[in-house]
């Protein structure tokens, strides 16, 4: 089974989406998916952000989805639960690189 980071970087780009209508999430992702991308970060500069994560990665299990703009505790939790296996944070928090690394240990060790 191949790495995530193995993943993303095979990849090439990794789209960063801002979903604005949760009905967006699932074409967006099925387009990127058609077009050869098979990784994308959704954005919780949105409040569609957790439903889109976990809507992309119920409807298209092929595609690896991962959370960005992660502020919180709470966002991590809730991302890595709607099915995020990868969190993006624009800046170290600590709490939140714990909480993530505790929520996705199942996935990387």
């Amino acid at each position: 089974m191949e790495s995530y980071m193995n993943r993303i970087s095979n990849t090439g780009i990794v789209p960063v989406v801002k979903i604005l209508e949760k009905e967006d999430a699932y074409p967006l992702a099925k387009a990127l998916l058609n077009g050869g991308i098979d990784v994308i970060e959704v954005t919780y500069r949105s409040e569609h952000a957790t439903s889109a994560i976990q809507t992309i990665s119920k409807e298209l299990p092929d595609m690896l989805v991962g959370a960005g703009t992660v502020l919180s505790v709470e966002q991590a939790k809730e991302a890595v639960q709607a099915g995020a296996k990868f969190i993006i944070t624009p800046g170290f928090n600590t709490k939140v690189v714990q909480c993530v690394w505790i929520m996705m240990s199942k996935y990387i060790l």
